[in-house]
């Protein structure tokens, strides 16, 4: 019977890693897809974009890197490997990421009500999506801090999952830009922003909560 729980926890561990891996490596793919699609404008300096973004390129830019930084090191965040055999490192890779978020959030906010709401014209609701997008991501990766800094591992752990997933909305709402003939309105543009907020807060608590029911699973002897 022993061994047999044992077995079921090496399982679920085991699926843990390799749902883990396909997650970021899907998440990098991804980023590959949208630095194509959308961010070939960095490279073009003639690209009429630039136009657009001229009154606020100076702020996208430290946005734009801090942001880039959190998003390089969350998948460091979340190696178990790392965390055991180089804690040291692991906590200042972390105190980077949430540093690079208190830069990368509130900017990207501004940018968002100020010059993409206020001057861009964006409709009301989406611009409300920006204010709760940037502060939902600032919010949990302090949360996450906050908890670390009072050792509450289990905590610490859901918020980071928070956190990373406010992060990845930059390139998981940019990814349909590459579907052939496919075109936004401010509508379903909306609708989806918020839907990607909404499963930012409440996908790591559905992970967390499946990994816990597949560990504690009933063992036939």
């Amino acid at each position: 019977m022993a061994g047999a729980s044992l077995s079921v926890s090496k399982g679920s561990h085991a699926g843990g890693d390799w749902a883990k891996t396909a997650f970021f490596v899907a998440l990098a793919a991804a980023v590959l897809l949208v630095i194509w699609t959308d961010e070939r404008f960095l490279v073009l300096p003639h690209d009429p974009f630039w136009g657009q973004i001229a009154p606020f390129k100076s702020i996208l830019l430290f946005h734009g890197l801090f942001g880039a930084t959190a998003l390089a090191l969350g998948p460091l965040q979340f190696s178990d490997r790392l965390r055991k055999a180089r804690p040291r490192l692991h906590r200042w890779l972390g105190r980077v990421y949430v540093g690079a978020i208190c830069v990368a959030a509130p900017l990207g906010g501004f940018i968002g009500i100020h010059f993409a709401g206020s001057s861009g014209g964006l409709p009301r609701m989406m611009i409300v999506e920006q204010a709760f997008q940037s502060g939902g991501w600032l919010f949990a990766t302090l949360m996450a801090l906050a908890c670390i800094l009072r050792r509450n591992i289990p905590a610490h752990k859901i918020w980071m999952m928070r956190s990373y997933a406010f992060c990845t909305i930059f390139i998981v709402s940019r990814v349909p830009d590459a579907i052939p003939n496919f075109h936004w309105n401010d509508q379903l543009l909306t609708d989806f922003l918020w839907g990607l907020v909404v499963a930012a807060c409440l996908a790591p608590d559905v992970i967390m909560t499946v990994r816990e029911l597949a560990r504690r699973r009933p063992v036939r002897a």
